[in-house]
C-alpha cells in the first residue's frame, strides 16, 4: 500500500513538498516508525528555531541560530553513512552531509519565510538563499557563506585542477532532482554497507522519478545480480542493451547476461 501511495503522490500533478517526499523515502526504506520519528525531531526543531529566531530578523540570523545555536553540523567523521541520508537519524544526532543538511535547510527557510533552492554542484551540494534581489551561496555542511574563490575550489576538487566555474555550475535544481540525488547516495551508502535489499529500495523509488530510466535499470540489474535473481537482472540489463546499444557498457552487459543464473528465484 505504501509504495502504491508513493507512486500516486510523487506521479500527481501537484507539485509536492520536498520534505513530504524525503519522509516518503524514510518510511519506504525504514519505516513508519522511522516517518513518526522524523516528524516529531522536525517539529521540535522548527519549535526550537522559532525560540532562538524571536525579535531577530530571520534572513540574517537564521544560519547562526539553526548552526551555532542548535547544533546542526557536517558529519565529516562517518560520511557515506545511512545515519547521514535518511533523514529521522539526520534529525536525530542533527549531523549529516551536503545534501541531507541542505534539504533541511532549504524545508527551514521556507518554513520561516526565506526563500532558497538546492544547487546540484559537482561533489557537494549547495543552497542559494535569497534575501530581497541578493543571493548567497551556502554550504549546508559548514553553514557559512561561500565566496567565489571557495566554490572554486569545491569544483575543482570534485572535477580536477582545469576546471573553471561556469553558470551553469550555479543553476538552482528543481525538488525532484534534488530527490534523485538523496536517493542516490542513500543507495550508494546501503552498497557500500553490502545492503543490497535497501539499495534497491532505493532503485525502486528512483526508477518512481525517473520512469524507464536505463541507467537506472542498469544500476537495478546490478542489484538484483548481487541478490541472485538472475532472471530480473537480465531483464534490466538487457532493456539497457536495447536503449543504449552504443554505449561500452553495453557488450559487458550481454557478457554478464551469458554468465546469469536464470533460473527463478523469490526476492524476499
Amino acid at each position: 500500500m505504501l509504495e502504491s501511495n508513493i507512486s500516486e503522490r510523487w506521479q500527481s500533478e501537484e507539485p509536492l513538498d520536498l520534505m513530504t517526499m524525503v519522509l516518503d523515502v524514510v518510511e519506504s526504506l525504514a519505516g513508519l516508525a522511522a516517518r513518526d520519528e522524523a516528524e516529531r525531531e522536525l517539529f521540535a526543531l522548527e519549535r526550537a528555531l522559532a525560540e532562538e529566531l524571536e525579535d531577530m530578523v530571520v534572513p540574517v540570523h537564521l544560519l547562526p541560530c539553526l548552526y551555532s545555536g542548535l547544533g546542526l553540523a557536517g558529519d565529516s567523521e562517518t560520511f557515506f553513512s545511512i545515519d547521514n541520508c535518511l533523514m529521522n537519524r539526520v534529525l536525530v544526532r542533527r549531523e549529516g552531509i551536503p545534501v541531507s543538511l541542505g534539504i533541511l535547510l532549504i524545508h527551514l527557510c521556507r518554513r520561516f519565510g526565506v526563500d532558497a533552492e538546492g544547487i546540484n554542484f559537482p561533489g557537494h551540494f549547495l543552497v542559494r538563499i535569497r534575501s530581497e534581489e541578493e543571493g548567497t551561496v551556502i554550504d549546508p555542511f559548514t553553514g557559512r557563506h561561500l565566496s567565489r574563490h571557495e566554490i572554486e575550489q569545491l569544483l575543482r576538487g570534485a572535477r580536477g585542477n582545469l576546471a573553471r566555474l561556469a553558470p551553469e555550475h550555479l543553476k538552482g535544481t528543481s525538488d525532484t532532482e534534488i530527490l534523485v540525488r538523496l536517493l542516490n547516495v542513500t543507495k550508494a551508502a546501503y552498497i557500500n554497507e553490502q545492503q543490497f535489499g535497501k539499495a534497491l529500495g532505493c532503485s525502486e523509488l528512483l526508477l518512481r522519478l525517473k520512469p524507464d530510466c536505463p541507467f537506472e535499470r542498469r544500476d537495478r540489474g546490478f542489484l538484483y545480480e548481487q541478490l541472485g535473481c538472475g532472471q530480473l537482472a537480465a531483464d534490466d540489463f538487457e532493456f539497457f542493451i536495447e536503449q543504449r546499444p552504443d554505449d561500452p557498457i553495453a557488450d559487458v552487459l550481454k557478457a554478464q547476461i551469458a554468465g546469469l543464473d536464470l533460473s527463478p528465484k523469490t526476492l524476499h
